[in-house]
Formats: structure tokens, C-alpha cells, sequence
């Protein structure tokens, strides 16, 4: 008697006990739109063995994916679909507002700046019936300096050189471009695969510093 008393006793306590947690609310796994919490911590600084190493050989890396998309945005045997989409990545390597300074012989020694998106939009439009632009000499990438901001920032310098072609491959015109990269260090939420703060690189300014066209320096 004592025993089933015991159990129905037993069995009570244990529905009370459930229903009561059930009717907790259920924790919120959807934290700023979501699926991944929202980052809680500090990133720390880099050293200076870091930006020297890691964050230097990651701007290389920056720059020729910029080079790749560049090539393939000015490739008229790609297809529009591509084109467009190399515009698009290309563009969300630059902080906004920055802008592209381009340069040509045909205009003699002026220099016009362009906004990215603009600079990109054009080069795919380009009038040559073939377009071939080629990287030549390594990236130099300066040394990574502290801002007042508490970002990092240093200058990339890249080469390339262009080459405008009629229909049977005769080149029309052609220079060589030299470049200097703004770019920063900075830490900034990452919109594309952590969803939370990391230390990302960004482009700024494109600035020429020289331009060549055969027998004739320009700038």
C-alpha cells in the first residue's frame, strides 16, 4: 500500500516538473537576425611580428584577387554574367568613396579620378574589340603603421601594363601603369562568413604614379 502511494507520489512530482519547464521560454538563437550569437570579447592587437608576416602576405593576396578581377572585367571572350559578377566582388574590396585615379597617352599627362564602381563599369565597356592587361614585378607592401583610429594602414605598389587590340590582335595603343594601393587594417565585423569582428583589409584610394606608353613617359 505504502509502495503504490510512493509511486503515484513519484510520478506527480516528475509531471509537475515538466510542465514547468516546458513553459520556460526557449533561449533566443537568433541574435542579430543570425543563426551565430553576436561576438563577445576583444580581438587582440596584432604584433608586430603579425603585420610584418600574416597580415602583409594576406595584402599580396588582396591585391591579386583586385588583379584577377580586373582581367577579368576587361576580357570581352567572358561572358556578361562574370563580367558583372568580378565588378561586384571587386567593388566590396574597397572602403566606400574610395576612388581610382586612371591615366591615358591619348590625353596627354592628365590624370582623372573615378569613383570604383565607375572605374570598373568603364573598363568593361571599353571600345578596343580586345582588351589584355597584364601584372608585371612583384607587390611591394609597405610597412603596416597605427592610425589615430586605432587601425592599421600602409601603401601597396603594383605595375601593369595595358594593351588595346583590333579585331586581329594589332595593338592600338598601349602603356604601362604604375599604381600605389591605400590600404588599412582594420577591425571591422565580417559580413560574409564569421559574422563577428576580425582584423580585414580594405582598399582605399588607387593612385597613379606613373604611366608609359612606348618611347614616351607620360606622367
Amino acid at each position: 500500500m505504502k509502495c503504490k502511494y510512493f509511486i503515484r507520489m513519484l510520478l506527480g512530482w516528475l509531471l509537475v516538473g515538466g510542465l514547468a519547464r516546458a513553459q520556460q521560454p526557449l533561449p533566443n538563437r537568433n541574435v542579430n537576425n543570425g543563426s551565430v550569437p553576436a561576438y563577445e570579447g576583444e580581438i587582440k592587437e596584432p604584433t608586430r611580428e603579425e603585420l610584418d608576416g600574416e597580415f602583409k602576405k594576406r595584402t599580396e593576396q588582396q591585391i591579386l584577387r583586385l588583379q584577377e578581377y580586373i582581367q577579368i572585367i576587361s576580357d570581352k571572350k567572358q561572358s556578361d554574367e562574370n563580367r558583372d559578377k568580378a565588378i561586384k566582388e571587386a567593388i566590396k574590396l574597397f572602403q566606400p568613396g574610395s576612388v581610382v585615379q586612371v591615366s591615358s597617352g591619348k590625353k596627354g599627362s592628365s590624370v582623372i579620378s573615378r569613383s570604383v564602381g565607375d572605374y570598373f563599369r568603364r573598363l568593361k565597356a571599353l571600345q578596343y574589340p580586345q582588351v589584355e592587361i597584364t601584372f608585371y614585378d612583384a607587390t611591394y607592401v609597405g610597412d603596416y603603421r597605427k592610425g589615430a583610429d586605432g587601425g592599421y594602414y600602409t601603401t601597396a605598389t603594383f605595375s601593369q601594363e595595358f594593351r588595346g587590340k583590333d579585331e586581329k590582335g594589332n595593338i592600338m595603343y598601349q602603356d604601362k601603369t604604375t599604381k600605389d594601393v591605400d590600404v588599412s587594417l582594420q577591425n571591422l565585423m565580417d559580413e560574409d562568413f564569421y559574422k563577428q569582428n576580425r582584423w580585414i583589409i580594405k582598399f582605399g584610394n588607387i593612385k597613379v604614379t606613373e604611366t608609359k606608353t612606348p618611347g614616351k613617359p607620360i606622367n
